[in-house]
């Protein structure tokens, strides 16, 4: 797959930048195009209600005018001029009911005034004030009752007309428009300015990080980003991915000072083996030494070491890959404890060091249900390795503990022990924490990280602390039954 040009790329700054741009363009749109809409519409029903609100005035003040010049009679003899009636309603002429207020609404214009529009009809439908023919239905029109001395004598229409605005009115509601044009243009510099700030913001540790992993992939396994309150410290997602690009580089670099630890281990231990064989074979070859039995066999014991070692790399490569092979049957605890005893009984004695097997009390058997040949080879690497490094006179002692359904094993030996800062890496492969415990001792080095690839294999788990005795104690923490490995686990190995 091809990578875009750097320069025909859009980045996070500019992608969020449009981002917000569009959602706050899209918002101003909306709600101005709702608030222009509102106004509208609401406007022109503010002033029909208006004029509402003024046939009301106009029919109190028809019935206080009935009331002063005679009642009903004067309505229904038509002695009440409407015309006058509407000067008197606008304050030119003094009359019974007090001025209107200063905001009196305006009379809409349309094709009719509002004094043609209006018909003041007695309950018989008789017209008593008012243009004939001024209204077109009277059912659609606004109606008002007119009531006299206590009883509703005539009914006031209106009819209502197209709103049609004046020039003052037009250039309120273009004011109001272009205030609100203005306000979406300030809402969308807001939102560019705020999109441009926060893509800063968080542009500049993703670059850092982008910049960071760019060279952990060219190998420069010592790089990290930077420290500060603005990349490390952040509290939120995008500190937690630069910390972990952090962490990710020191796990590599680790892992990469360990395969150099490794390869440097590996031939060291290879090439003393291979020294012996070789200086043996040209003395041979030389005649400086005959072909005898002795000859032989140190060169059968030095074949054996390279297999040796060659097996456990092999085990260890395959536990690695989480195929290590485990084949769990039944078996009992304490009879293969026994048996750990009796087989290095021998040579501890021979050592000088006293080995001991502490079991519960009343326990004959123990039922598991394990791969008995891994965990008698994880237990013999441990009493092993206790026999290579304990000074005699000393003790050995391997305990085993129940609980519910673990079952704990511990393999406790006396001094010299392991520093408290280096207990941490004793499962490390070809770990040696003392030039005292060197390879005059025998041993490859591997065998406590083969312990733990077989007690990882038994779903367990393999501890090392300071022993009470004054030495170390590895603690091994399996499960009464473990589970079988996969068939394809199984097969790779």
């Amino acid at each position: 797959m091809q990578s875009v040009p750097h320069a025909m790329r859009l980045r996070l700054a500019h992608t969020l930048s449009l981002a917000l741009l569009a959602f706050a363009a899209a918002a101003a749109l909306v709600l101005g195009g709702l608030t222009a809409w509102n106004l509208r519409d609401g406007f022109g029903n503010y002033l029909a209600e208006r004029e509402v609100q003024h046939l009301e005035r106009l029919v109190a003040l028809i019935q206080a005018t009935a009331l002063r010049e005679g009642g009903l009679d004067a309505l229904q003899q038509g002695r009440l001029d409407l015309r006058s009636l509407f000067r008197e309603l606008d304050g030119r002429e003094p009359g019974t009911l007090p001025p209107s207020d200063p905001l009196r609404p305006r009379l809409l214009a349309g094709p009719l005034p509002f004094p043609e529009r209006v018909q003041v009809l007695g309950l018989d439908g008789r017209l008593l004030l008012g243009r004939p023919g001024a209204l077109h239905d009277v059912d659609a029109a606004v109606q008002r009752p007119v009531v006299v001395q206590g009883r509703v004598v005539a009914r006031a229409h209106l009819h209502q007309a197209d709103i049609q605005r004046d020039r003052g009115e037009t250039r309120f509601l273009l004011d109001q428009y272009r205030v609100l044009t203005i306000t979406a243009g300030g809402l969308m510099a807001l939102a560019l300015l705020t999109a441009t700030v926060l893509a800063r913001r968080w542009t500049r540790p993703l670059a850092a990080v982008q910049d960071a992993t760019q060279r952990l992939a060219q190998g420069e396994l010592t790089v990290r980003v930077p420290e500060g309150p603005q990349l490390t410290g952040r509290s939120d997602e995008i500190g937690d991915v630069v910390r972990n690009v952090n962490r990710m580089a020191e796990g590599l670099e680790r892992l990469e000072g360990a395969r150099r630890r490794w390869l440097a281990d590996i031939s060291h231990e290879l090439r003393t083996p291979l020294t012996v064989l070789r200086g043996q074979i040209e003395a041979l070859h030389d005649g400086v030494r005959p072909l005898a039995p002795d000859a032989i066999v140190t060169l059968h014991k030095e074949v054996l070491r390279i297999g040796k070692l060659v097996d456990d790399l092999h085990l260890l490569a395959v536990s690695d890959l989480k195929a290590l092979p485990c084949h769990p049957g039944p078996a009992d605890a304490v009879a293969l404890l026994g048996q750990l005893a009796h087989r290095f009984e021998p040579r501890a004695t021979a050592a000088g060091l006293r080995l001991t097997l502490s079991l519960p009390a009343a326990l004959p058997t123990l039922p598991v249900y394990w791969d008995a040949d891994r965990v008698e080879q994880l237990l013999g690497n441990l009493v092993d390795n206790s026999l290579r490094y304990t000074d005699p006179p000393g003790e050995i002692l391997i305990g085993l503990r129940i609980q519910g359904s673990r079952i704990q094993m511990t393999v406790d030996d006396s001094a010299p022990g392991v520093p408290a800062q280096q207990l941490g890496q004793v499962f490390e492969p070809l770990f040696r924490g003392d030039l005292a415990r060197n390879r005059r001792l025998g041993g490859s080095g591997l065998g406590l990280a083969i312990c733990q690839a077989i007690a990882q294999s038994h779903d367990g788990r393999i501890d090392a602390c300071a022993s009470n005795l004054g030495g170390l104690r590895i603690t091994l923490d399996l499960p009464r039954q473990a589970a079988e490995s996969s068939p394809q686990e199984s097969a790779r190995t």
